[in-house]
């Protein structure tokens, strides 16, 4: 899918909420206000945006060299999703619960939902909160596999935007809902790729493959020196690389049991960054896109915090649901427990927050793509033991 410019008529712009003003919204937020997009920015902490809200906008920094303008800056989710033609949504995975709770109540007939991205299970757990409120059956829902910028906050007002991806996986939750969601995304100027079903963008998740296990592996330095590193060239190095590539190796059998075309984390790397070489770390190496970026300053960072209860514990739950075993992936949950002093087990997505318990794998690929729980019919035993019947007196 490409963008051309005059798909945003400057007389009627395309309205857009972004929801959350990290490194991740802000570059979104700046990104789109110079493509000629109305953008509002919301923020939990109007604190923390200040400045912006000072300007009314945002350098940006970079691919670009330019100020954004944002007409609203604002903490009144309500004011910031009014009228607003696509919400979305840029927060850690485990505030999906507050948006969707706090957005519920003022969210508007036509209105599209993103999460960018939904991590595992995302848009499954959004949605839980929204069947609550029945005038939100007119909603367009779904999430993207993955961020499709690569930005970091420069300073108060400022942001660096260093990489658009590629490409980057969407679905529509239901996927019955796929057209009509691709055709709303497609106003915006970002490259998205239709995606199965939420199964599949959920289980394609990255993230929780190249954040956690080097933060943790690296926690002494990272604690010591309060960072000072790159995530990526330095924390993933030939061992780490393998241990991720065999988290990576089990993340895809539990994909196969739910989606048709799981992508590898190299597979991925190719694609969205052009990344050469046969190991993980040497793929690494080869993306200029990770070249500016930092490392935590400390271990209250999402890269833990997010990607082991929104991204490893729901794969391990799915995994565990079909039979495939995850030793690599649960041994880093364990570890993150351990280090936290947190049961990321107990905090983190499982199957009932999903919307997928009591479901097998066929009922879950037909509930992602209908919205509807599976009717359940009993079995001839079970009837047998309504009536107190033997199965051969039947």
């Amino acid at each position: 899918m490409s963008w051309r410019a005059s798909e945003n008529d400057a007389a009627d712009p395309i309205r857009v909420a972004v929801l959350g003003a990290g490194h991740a919204g802000r570059g979104l937020a700046g990104y789109l206000s110079i493509h000629g997009f109305d953008v509002s920015l919301y923020n939990r902490t109007i604190t923390n945006i200040k400045n912006i809200s000072k300007i009314s906008g945002i350098k940006v920094q970079g691919l670009y060299d330019s100020f954004a303008h944002f007409p609203l800056v604002t903490d009144d989710i309500a004011k910031a999703i009014e009228d607003r033609d696509i919400l979305i949504v840029v927060v850690p995975a485990q505030a999906h619960t507050f948006f969707a709770k706090s957005m519920a109540p003022h969210l508007q007939s036509g209105q599209t939902i993103l999460l960018m991205p939904g991590r595992t299970g995302g848009a499954l757990e959004f949605a839980q909160i929204l069947r609550s409120q029945s005038h939100t059956n007119r909603i367009l829902l779904g999430e993207a596999q993955t961020f499709s910028f690569v930005s970091r906050i420069t300073g108060t007002d400022s942001v660096l935007v260093s990489k658009v991806k590629n490409t980057t996986k969407v679905s529509a939750f239901p996927a019955s809902h796929n057209n009509r969601f691709l055709r709303s995304l497609r106003r915006l100027p970002i490259t998205f790729s239709m995606a199965d079903d939420v199964m599949e963008t959920s289980l394609d998740n990255v993230g929780a493959m190249l954040h956690p296990t080097p933060t943790i592996l690296c926690a002494g330095l990272l604690e010591s020196k309060e960072g000072g590193y790159n995530h990526y060239h330095d924390a993933i190095s030939e061992s780490v690389g393998r241990l991720i590539e065999r988290m990576d190796v089990e993340r895809i059998s539990v994909s196969r049991e739910y989606v048709s075309h799981p992508v590898s984390l190299l597979e991925w790397l190719r694609t969205t960054y052009d990344a050469e070489g046969t190991t993980l770390c040497d793929c690494i190496q080869s993306t200029d896109a990770y070249d500016d970026v930092g490392s935590p300053l400390s271990l209250n960072h999402r890269y833990v915090l997010e990607d082991v209860p929104t991204g490893l514990v729901p794969i391990s739950h799915l995994g565990r649901l079909v039979g495939v075993d995850t030793p690599a992936i649960n041994a880093v949950i364990n570890m993150a427990c351990q280090l936290y002093n947190h049961d990321f087990w107990s905090s983190g997505r499982n199957l009932v927050r999903l919307g997928l318990a009591g479901l097998d794998p066929g009922e879950i690929q037909e509930y992602v793509r209908s919205g509807a729980i599976p009717e359940k019919y009993p079995e001839l035993h079970e009837i047998s033991d309504m009536f107190e019947l033997e199965v051969d007196e039947i």
